[in-house]
Formats: structure tokens, C-alpha cells, sequence
């Protein structure tokens, strides 16, 4: 009798190795492996640096900056796009002048045609072949060439604009490979590079006045955390409760530059009340900015995506 097909499925790699055996072998498998907290970035470091933020600045987007690493971003970037904007504009003024020379050449081609069009002592050239295989078309016979007939045919000859038309839709459907056939293709001009340089995690343009400085908080109580650095882990805490920011929101108040725990500030209405808790001072909605805090492992904290997968080979198909 004939073996089954899971016995005998056309692969020795199948057929030797069970699907445990290819399951604990790593070049024959995919793995999901969900990353921790030691994978996160905490809150209050700069996402240039991966270390505590010195000086710490933030962007419109929430994002913890060392200043000093920020702005050595910024400056490189800035050079690499002022070299950048230089070589668009020399490439759009090289293109300019080519386009202005085939200008003046074909102005130049269709001068000259003209005159040997219009010269009757000259003799104008030769069709290559005559239009004869299409049967609707309306061109006039073939008369003697170096003559004011040629001329005057020419002139008072009438094009059937609509056998034209057809002629060429059925050219195009019958004959595709021709290259006169081929879509025509337009070069694309790509955009001019930004003045201001990217921020270095949206990658939106970034000024420099742009950037809001904050005080962090440190707590002295150090902590036991897989986020080391040095030996002990760095918290900070908010300004309002005095609790350690974790994975929980943030809210920065910029004119008073109060670092507040969202919880904290639904709790105490702050939103509504559009006062500082610290300071009182009045504020407006756009002087709100939600920071960047880190997440935990637990899966969907923050709505990060925690889950890594890696595809490997699985090996000859049946």
C-alpha cells in the first residue's frame, strides 16, 4: 500500500525532523518573543542619548531631550540640509539650462524646416513611405516634390481628424509593443529639502524656540529596576503629588512649567479650571503638553506594541 502523505509529504527535511524537533530548531521556525521593560524607555530620559536627560528639554510632541544632545542633533542636520537644499538648486538650474537649449534647438530645427518648406527652388525631402495602409485615412496623392503644387497641396489638403483618432486607438490596441505606443515618462522633481532640520523621533521640523525646558524632579529613593544606569535606577517624580512617574500619563504646563500626573490633574480639575496647581497662574489649552512616558511589560501598556517576531526559513516545500 502507499505511505500517507504526512509519512511521505516530498521533503527530507519533513521527513526527518518531527514538527517538535522543527519547532526547538531556530533556523526552522519563526519566534515571538514579547519584549520587557528593559526595553522601554523610562520617563525623563532623553531618546537621543538613552541616558537621564541633562538639562532636559522637550519638543511639541512630549519627547525628553539632554539639550545639549538635541541641539548637536539639530546642528548636524542643519548642515546636512543646507548641503542638501544647495545641490536641488544647482540640479534645478542645470535642468533649466538644458531645457532652454533643446528649446532653442528645436526652434532652431523648425526655422529651418520653414525655409526649405517654403524655398521653391529647393527641393523639399521625400516622405520615407507614403500613409497607404490605412484605408480611411484622406491624404492627398503623392505629387512631384521642388514645386509650388507641393506647396499649395500641402496647404489646402483636409485631415479627417476622426480617422486619425480611430487609427490610433487601434494602433495602440493591436501594436502595444511599438515604442511610439509606450506611455510617455515624466521625470519627477523631487520637493525642495525643509529649512529646519527633523525632530529626531517624529521627524517633523524642529526650531529652536520650539523647545520648552523642564524641571525634573529627582526621587531619592533609589530603587531595585532593570533600567539601570550606574548602578541605580533614576525616577522623577511629580510636582503636585510627589509620586514616582512611571508608565502613567504626563501633562507639562509650559508658561509655569509644572510636571503633573494626568490622574492627578482629573482628580484636581485642572484641565477645566485652566489654572497651575503650583502657581495658580492662568494657562490655555495649546500650553498643555502630554509627555512621552515609558511603558511597562505587560502587554498593550501605552499602546505600544510589545510583541517581536522573527521569520525564518521553514526549510524545502512538498
Amino acid at each position: 500500500m502507499p505511505q500517507k502523505h504526512s509519512k511521505n509529504n516530498g521533503s527530507s527535511t519533513y521527513g526527518v525532523f518531527s514538527y517538535g524537533e522543527r519547532k526547538q530548531c531556530s533556523f526552522m521556525s519563526s519566534i515571538d518573543e514579547r519584549t520587557g521593560a528593559d526595553a522601554q524607555l523610562p520617563f525623563g530620559w532623553c531618546a537621543l542619548s538613552l541616558q537621564p536627560a541633562k538639562d532636559p528639554v522637550c519638543t511639541p510632541s512630549g519627547h525628553v531631550y539632554s539639550r545639549e544632545s538635541l541641539l548637536e542633533h539639530m546642528v548636524a542636520k542643519g548642515d546636512e540640509l543646507k548641503a542638501a537644499r544647495a545641490k536641488w538648486d544647482a540640479d534645478r538650474a542645470r535642468e533649466a539650462r538644458e531645457a532652454g537649449q533643446q528649446r532653442t534647438e528645436d526652434d532652431r530645427q523648425l526655422l529651418l524646416e520653414f525655409e526649405q518648406t517654403n524655398d521653391a527652388t529647393r527641393s523639399a525631402p521625400v516622405p520615407k513611405r507614403q500613409r497607404t495602409e490605412h484605408s480611411q485615412s484622406n491624404f492627398a496623392a503623392p505629387v512631384p516634390t521642388g514645386s509650388h503644387a507641393l506647396v499649395v497641396a500641402q496647404t489646402s489638403k483636409k485631415i479627417d481628424f476622426d480617422a486619425k483618432d480611430k487609427h490610433k486607438t487601434d494602433l495602440a490596441r493591436t501594436s502595444f509593443w511599438l515604442p511610439s505606443q509606450q506611455p510617455s515618462h515624466s521625470k519627477k522633481i523631487p520637493p525642495r529639502p525643509p529649512r529646519r532640520p527633523p525632530s529626531p523621533v517624529t521627524g517633523a521640523e524642529l526650531r529652536s524656540k520650539d523647545l520648552v525646558s523642564l524641571d525634573l524632579r529627582r526621587s531619592s529613593v533609589g530603587k531595585a529596576s532593570q533600567n539601570k544606569n550606574d548602578g541605580h535606577d533614576v525616577r522623577f517624580l511629580c510636582h503636585v503629588s510627589g509620586d514616582e512617574i512611571t508608565t502613567q500619563e504626563v501633562l507639562l504646563i509650559k508658561p509655569t512649567g509644572c510636571i503633573i500626573l494626568e490622574p492627578v490633574a482629573r482628580k484636581l480639575k485642572v484641565l477645566e479650571e485652566k489654572r497651575c496647581p503650583v502657581t495658580g497662574a492662568a494657562f490655555r489649552d495649546k500650553d498643555v503638553i502630554k509627555l512621552k512616558s515609558g511603558v511597562s511589560g505587560y502587554a498593550g501598556s501605552g499602546g505600544a506594541a510589545l510583541q517581536v517576531k522573527v521569520h525564518r526559513a521553514q526549510g524545502g516545500g512538498a
